[in-house]
């Protein structure tokens, strides 16, 4: 995971009301990643990419402390976790559908 190309990442801290309700989503840049990766047991999961990972009310303060912007809602169950970013169609490439 060391070579991981960020620019074509996205971050997401996630609130869940149930199952398949995503009550609260904060949006995280590289940077607030690489501020609170060392929170959470990823092995080579550099950039928190490999799966969803909880975050306990513990954690809470000092997810704060490292990103003072993150709110935490009471109720709902947290996971932060990173995805492929959709980029625009390179018109130019071969692969590109006509």
């Amino acid at each position: 995971m060391n070579d991981t190309n960020t620019e074509t990442l996205g971050w997401e801290l996630i609130g869940w009301a149930g199952d398949d309700d995503a009550a609260h989503v904060a949006d995280l840049d590289r940077a607030e990643i690489l501020r609170i990766r060392d929170l959470f047991p990823r092995g080579d999961d550099n950039f928190l990419v490999a799966g969803a990972y909880e975050v306990p009310p513990a954690l809470y303060p000092a997810m704060r402390a490292a990103v003072p912007r993150l709110e935490f809602r009471e109720g709902l169950d947290y996971q932060v976790g990173g995805f492929a970013l959709r980029l625009p169609a390179d018109p130019d490439s071969p692969t590109t559908p006509s």
